[in-house]
């Protein structure tokens, strides 16, 4: 198997900030709209050519700093030229081949110039996307019978060790995390401790008043849950 079919079979692709390869779970892909747009694409669904970055704040950062992003855009809008079912893998590289000319600040399709837009608040957005992507996730986690809330409730699954994660809502009380966990000694080393989202947040996702602690119970949609919040840890402003 070549590094290609490889890199297929394991779901990775090319950072076109840093040049290396990564999960794809931990990435993020961009596309060019109709009008010219770069946007974020978190699901990795929407058609047309795109273009990965590592889910990492700086990372997007940078990309927006050296244009990264326009130069994507000129190399998605000129695959537009070449008819559907064609040349459509997502863009790897920007670096231009030897034997043609580099791309020009605009590009043409059907005899119309495309002018690549990037919103200054590029990063910002792809954080709200990604945060609201974890909710959604989250909702899914409670449909599936994998999520408890409660303070009793949460110390008990606490307690008896059945638990991959716990929640604890970021304006919740000073000092209620050394509540919830008196006794239970070193109980918090041993799952992923996430606490970014509001009670508000939690409160809407899961229809409840004070969503303050939930834990999440081992299962497939919880490890979805995971990934999707790693790629929000890794872009959220703190």
């Amino acid at each position: 198997m070549d590094q290609k079919q490889r890199r297929k079979k394991l779901r990775e692709r090319r950072c076109l900030v840093t040049g290396e390869t990564y999960p794809a779970h931990k990435m993020i892909r961009f596309v060019l709209d109709p009008a010219g747009n770069v946007i974020p694409d978190v699901a990795g669904k929407l058609p047309g050519r795109g273009g990965w970055v590592l889910a990492d704040r700086a990372v997007l950062q940078s990309a927006m700093k050296k244009k990264i992003f326009v130069r994507f855009g000129h190399r998605a809008s000129a695959s537009r030229l070449v008819p559907s079912g064609r040349g459509q893998a997502d863009v790897e590289t920007l670096e231009e081949p030897e034997d043609k000319p580099k791309s020009k600040p605009e590009s043409k399709v059907a005899g119309q110039k495309i002018q690549v837009r990037v919103d200054d608040n590029l990063p910002d957005l792809v954080e709200q996307l990604l945060r609201q992507r974890c909710l959604n996730y989250l909702g899914l986690v409670n449909r599936a019978g994998l999520l408890v809330s409660g303070f009793e409730k949460v110390r008990t699954k606490l307690k008896a060790h059945k638990c991959r994660a716990l929640i604890i809502a970021e304006d919740a009380a000073e000092g209620g995390r050394s509540k919830l966990c008196s006794g239970l000694g070193n109980v918090l080393e041993k799952i992923r401790v996430i606490d970014m989202f509001t009670r508000k947040q939690l409160g809407q996702t899961l229809g409840l008043p004070n969503a303050v602690h939930v834990v999440l119970l081992p299962g497939g949609m919880t490890e979805s849950f995971i990934k999707e919040f790693s790629r929000y840890e890794g872009v959220a402003m703190l």
